[in-house]
C-alpha cells in the first residue's frame, strides 16, 4: 500500500511523523510543501499550482495507486490532485480541510495570521514556527499564507467541476468544534462527490496537536484497508 502524507498551512511534514512512523505496514511517505521548512518562499508565492508539482515530484516513480492524506491545507491539496490523476489515486482522506470559502469566513482566518499577534497571543507558537521556518523566514510564511488564502476565497479552485472529477472513494474527517473546517461544510462538500464519506471526529478542534491520534489512524487503517479489500 502506497500512502502519502500532506501537511498543513504553516506546518511540515514534521506535523505528521508520528502517523507516519505509526504506519510503517505500509510504504508511506511525506513531504514539505514549497515554501516552507527550509524552502524559501518563491518569487510569485505560494500556489497550489506548486504544491501540485511537489506531489508530483513525490509520486514520479510511484507505479501503483496512491492513497492520499492531507490535513488542512494538505487535504485540499489532495482533493486537486486526485482530480487531475484519477487513474493514480487510490483513495483521499482529509482531516480539517476548509473546504467551503466565504468572505466572512476569510476574515477570521486572517486574523489567526497576523505575525505581530502571533508573537504576542501565543508566543509558544511563534517560536515553533521559527524552529520549522527559521527565525528570519516564518513571518514571511505567514503573510504569503494569508495570500494564498485570500486568492482561494476569491477564485476556490475546488469548484463543483473539479470535485465531480474525483473517482476514488473520498473520506472527511472533521472536528465537531472544528471552527475552520466546519462540519456543516464538509458535509455539503461530500454531497458533490461521487463517493465521498464524513466522519465527524468527537471533542475536537482545528489544531492538528488536538486530535487523538490513536482514533485517526485507526479510523484510516479501516478505509484503507476496506479499499485494498476491494
Amino acid at each position: 500500500m502506497n500512502i502519502l502524507l500532506l501537511h498543513g498551512a504553516l506546518g511540515t511534514k514534521r506535523q505528521l511523523a508520528y502517523l507516519a512512523d505509526s504506519l510503517d505496514h505500509a510504504t508511506c511517505r511525506s513531504l514539505t510543501f514549497t515554501g516552507h521548512g527550509e524552502d524559501e518562499v518563491p518569487a510569485d508565492g505560494l500556489s497550489f499550482e506548486h504544491f501540485l508539482r511537489d506531489m508530483d515530484a513525490a509520486l514520479e516513480k510511484v507505479d501503483a495507486p496512491v492513497h492520499l492524506f492531507g490535513y488542512s491545507m494538505g487535504g485540499y491539496a489532495a482533493l486537486l490532485w486526485a482530480a487531475r490523476h484519477p487513474g493514480r489515486v487510490a483513495s483521499v482522506a482529509t482531516l480539517g480541510t476548509k473546504l467551503v470559502w466565504t468572505t466572512e469566513g476569510l476574515q477570521k482566518e486572517l486574523k489567526k495570521l497576523d505575525p505581530q499577534l502571533i508573537e504576542e497571543k501565543v508566543p509558544e507558537f511563534a517560536m515553533g514556527l521559527a524552529s520549522a521556518h527559521g527565525p528570519a523566514r516564518w513571518k514571511d510564511l505567514v503573510k504569503h499564507t494569508a495570500e494564498l488564502m485570500t486568492r482561494l476565497a476569491s477564485a476556490p479552485l475546488l469548484t463543483d467541476e473539479v470535485l465531480a472529477a474525483i473517482e476514488c472513494p473520498v473520506l472527511l474527517m472533521v472536528g465537531d468544534r472544528d471552527t475552520t473546517a466546519v462540519p456543516e461544510d464538509t458535509l455539503l462538500t461530500a454531497r458533490k462527490l461521487k463517493d465521498a464519506g464524513v466522519m465527524v471526529l468527537p471533542r475536537t478542534h482545528h489544531p492538528f496537536e488536538d486530535v487523538d491520534l490513536d482514533l485517526l489512524i485507526t479510523q484510516l487503517s479501516r478505509f484503507w484497508e476496506g479499499m485494498e479489500g476491494g
